[in-house]
């Protein structure tokens, strides 16, 4: 195949375009924010997760804290009317009497049992409400964290996105003022790296091979719109 010497020069500048668009994609690939959002975006669910975790606890102590509640108010009018019998003297008899006394004792021990169980039950909604507000705050600066780094990789990508695309239409216009042909060969050649290297110094810059001293001969030798392929990799070197 012969492509006059220029068009085959022009090959190096599709190649840096190519290359320069790889490289834009990998950096679009591999943005630092992909991680960092993927990192906090797990630390969310679990703050997410301390928040019910620990507001279910509230609750459930909560609606303890409600039978306990109705307990204390039966056990202390069961006491206070029992004690109002014997004050009022409706029992006068002494077995009477004593029965209703034991019972006093008994649901004084209940009521200090429940009035226990009650302040532990308030220790423990007070705890588990401040540790889901501690999560819930934790959780409100993750999300705002977030969304400021939702939008610098926005941005950032979005300028990477029209570098891209510069970068696509300038090679397409290259690519189109160049011999049908020629821009086939080198799009196969590309299909293992890029389809062009430059012959310096003997060696294909592409793939690092050095020609042997007849290959390299030939090279430089043939004519200037002969299209040379390196024997390695396959890449049209550009003498």
């Amino acid at each position: 195949m012969k492509a006059a010497s220029s068009a085959q020069s022009a090959l190096l500048t599709i190649v840096e375009k190519d290359n320069q668009t790889k490289a834009a994609e990998t950096r679009l690939r591999t943005l630092p924010e992909h991680e960092q959002l993927n990192t906090l975006n797990a630390r969310r669910k679990e703050l997410a997760d301390e928040v019910t975790a620990a507001s279910t606890r509230a609750a459930d102590a909560s609606v303890a804290m409600q039978r306990v509640e109705e307990d204390l108010a039966t056990a202390r009018t069961r006491m206070t009317r029992n004690q109002q019998r014997i004050d009022d003297g409706v029992v006068n008899d002494a077995r009477s009497i004593g029965s209703l006394q034991a019972e006093i004792t008994h649901l004084t021990g209940r009521i200090d049992e429940l009035e226990t169980k009650q302040l532990e039950l308030m220790m423990t909604i007070e705890e588990d409400q401040s540790a889901a507000d501690t999560a819930q705050a934790a959780r409100v600066e993750v999300e705002t964290e977030m969304r400021a780094l939702l939008a610098s990789r926005d941005a950032t990508a979005a300028a990477i996105n029209e570098e891209m695309a510069q970068l696509t239409a300038e090679r397409k216009a290259l690519a189109d003022s160049l011999p049908a042909d020629l821009m086939a060969l080198y799009e196969r050649a590309a299909r293992s790296g890029s389809g062009a290297a430059e012959l310096k110094g003997g060696r294909c810059t592409g793939c690092g091979l050095m020609l042997d001293a007849l290959a390299h001969k030939a090279a430089l030798d043939a004519d200037p719109d002969e299209v040379v392929r390196c024997v390695e990799c396959g890449r049209i070197l550009v003498r």
